[in-house]
């Protein structure tokens, strides 16, 4: 009996002064129980790789956060608990700044106007009380805006992405402030590669990869005549959907040559799916033959 007194003992001395574990890890030594600010996981797909955050969601509770309990001018841990990390799977690049593939803990200086906020390179700590400024590899001055609405949790989310680009929410109360983030040159460099080896394979299906990658050129790169030439190679080679012959004319528009981007649109409207309703491809295609003629 002595014994297990003293194991239960040993637990709980292990329990109070291993305070900086993470609370929701299975531990003999922690109650692995719901918390106050439950962990969230975001991630979003830009360019070839994901953008992964892990970070704790504490709640207004009728409180004034930014201003009292989070004071202008002094560091915040950008969440509640332990480090909230980003995870960077690929190069992005950050108002300027290359940020290599990697992990990083999140830190934020709010103030009335604008936040700092910080990449720190230690990803192991216990938020503000083991934040070291040294340790910040990153930093970003952000304008405040007023959220749209009222955020009673914490909310760290990616809005307005496309191919290649995206932006980082940040938003709690009644503030946001947004990073907005692209691929790096490394990065874009990986695609190009992609695109090589891709479309250099002989292989039946190199056709619709053709117009993978002039829908890309098109989109992103704005390379029109490049987009226009894997275009019609995939359509050469078979691919004949209506997408693709609807892709073709939004080269053809975009590049001027509004006779021959209508003539597409009618292929594109030709090749619908015989036997299925589409009526939102059906009211597309049908508005571009006449905006395109215009």
């Amino acid at each position: 009996m002595k014994k297990v007194i003293t194991l239960i003992a040993l637990i709980c001395t292990v329990y109070y002064s291993g305070a900086q574990n993470d609370p929701v890890k299975e531990d003999i030594t922690r109650f692995n129980r719901p918390t106050t600010s439950p962990r969230a996981e975001v991630s979003q797909k830009i360019g070839l790789s994901f953008i992964k955050i892990n970070y704790g969601r504490p709640n207004v509770k009728g409180r004034t956060i930014f201003g009292g309990l989070l004071e202008h001018g002094k560091i915040w841990r950008m969440g509640a608990d332990y480090q909230s990390i980003i995870d960077f799977q690929n190069e992005y690049v950050i108002k300027g700044d290359t940020i290599p593939k990697g992990k990083y803990a999140l830190y934020a200086v709010p103030n009335k106007n604008d936040w700092t906020i910080y990449f720190n390179k230690d990803v192991e700590g216990w938020g503000q009380y083991t934040y070291k400024a040294e340790n910040n590899v990153y930093e970003f001055k952000i304008p405040v805006e007023k959220s749209p609405e009222f955020t009673e949790t914490f909310t760290i989310s990616f809005m307005n992405t496309s191919m290649n680009n995206g932006e980082l929410y940040f938003q709690w109360e009644n503030a946001r402030v947004k990073l907005p983030i692209t691929i790096g040159n490394k990065h874009r460099k990986s695609i190009q590669n992609h695109f090589t080896a891709a479309l250099g394979i002989n292989e039946k299906s190199v056709g619709y990869k053709y117009y993978l990658a002039s829908e890309y050129l098109f989109v992103e790169d704005k390379d029109y005549n490049k987009a226009l030439k894997y275009i019609q190679k995939a359509i050469d080679s078979g691919v004949t959907a209506f997408y693709t012959h609807y892709l073709k004319g939004e080269i053809l528009y975009a590049m001027g040559d509004k006779k021959k981007a209508v003539k597409a649109a009618q292929e594109s409207q030709k090749n619908l799916f015989k036997g299925f309703s589409n009526p939102e491809w059906e009211n597309k295609i049908k508005k571009a033959i006449i905006d395109w003629a215009k």
